[in-house]
């Protein structure tokens, strides 16, 4: 059986038996407990380069995506609303039921959510009988009650800005 570091010895329980006889476990390599046996550079923590880069420590990571300003890079055509898109690591939220929970975000364990947010409540292409309206998504995150420790950590609901629509009265 191939483990993350070394070599691991099965058991040989069919009567031929390891080096203590049969039906014995083969031991490990004599390295100390704990240490892999191959010392290769596993490069940079990738939670401790991204938690740098959000305060402001180091050197900046590049974007994975290119939102360019609400512009659709299929179409060339722009949002008729301005909008600030985030990703958020939130660690308190009102739940469905309005109860407010602590979110799990940890050092370990993230939980981000993409939220797009109204910036204006109009704008020149939408005006008159129209208006700029936030739009809300629904996730479910994993959280706990900070007033009862003995429920645990379970999963909810919770509401996030989702998109930012231009949203007209019927004629």
């Amino acid at each position: 059986m191939k483990r993350m570091y070394g070599e691991f010895d099965m058991p040989d329980y069919t009567g031929g038996g390891g080096p203590g006889g049969p039906g014995v476990k083969a031991k490990r390599s004599a390295g100390k407990p704990g240490v892999p046996d191959v010392h290769l550079d596993p490069g940079p923590d990738p939670v401790r380069t991204a938690h740098e880069t959000i305060l402001g420590v180091g050197k900046s990571r590049t974007t994975r995506q290119n939102f360019r300003s609400n512009q659709s890079s299929e179409s060339g055509r722009t949002d008729s609303c301005e909008s600030k898109i985030e990703i958020v690591t939130p660690y308190w939220a009102s739940n469905s039921a309005g109860k407010i929970r602590a979110i799990v975000n940890t050092q370990h364990f993230e939980q981000a959510i993409h939220q797009e947010v109204c910036t204006k409540t109009g704008t020149k292409r939408c005006t008159g009988d129209c208006g700029c309206e936030q739009k809300y998504k629904w996730h479910r995150l994993l959280a706990y009650d900070p007033d009862n420790d003995c429920k645990g950590i379970f999963m909810d609901w919770f509401l996030f800005p989702s998109c930012c629509v231009c949203r007209c009265n019927p004629n």
